[in-house]
């Protein structure tokens, strides 16, 4: 039985801050293998766990079979991608969210899965803001 339940892989300044805004609304658990990234999250009150994302007994134990909500920040495209095949085919996981920061990579993943593609993003604020078109 799920209860509103999100997996934050991923405790930079984009994981921390997702993590901080729906810790009031979800249990929430934020796993990164280094040690330091945990220590450094300010203003967070949830679960935290140094460990290796793609460990699966690590994801089980954290609640990835109960998890409504799984978001995968970490700077490894691959390593994301991964997690997001995990969560959707595996843990059939409602909700699964992924940064991909070659936006090339999203035909490799799922359509299940949602990709938030800053480079994308930050072009089409910039085409929308200026009225230029850019060729990538």
């Amino acid at each position: 039985m799920r209860s509103n339940n999100t997996i934050i892989i991923g405790a930079g300044r984009l994981g921390g801050t997702i993590a901080r805004s729906l810790n009031d609304r979800s249990n929430v658990v934020i796993i990164d293998k280094n040690k330091d990234k945990i220590s450094k999250l300010q203003d967070y009150s949830g679960f935290v766990e140094v460990g290796d994302a793609t460990d699966i007994q690590l994801l089980e134990k954290n609640g990835i079979k109960e998890a409504d909500r799984f978001i995968a920040v970490t700077d490894d495209d691959n390593i994301n991608i991964f997690l997001a095949d995990l969560c959707v085919n595996v843990y059939d996981v409602p909700e699964v969210f992924i940064k991909l920061k070659d936006s090339r990579k999203r035909k490799l993943v799922d359509s299940r899965v949602n990709c938030i593609c800053p480079f994308d993003l930050s072009l089409d604020y910039f085409e929308n803001e200026s009225g230029n078109e850019v060729n990538v």
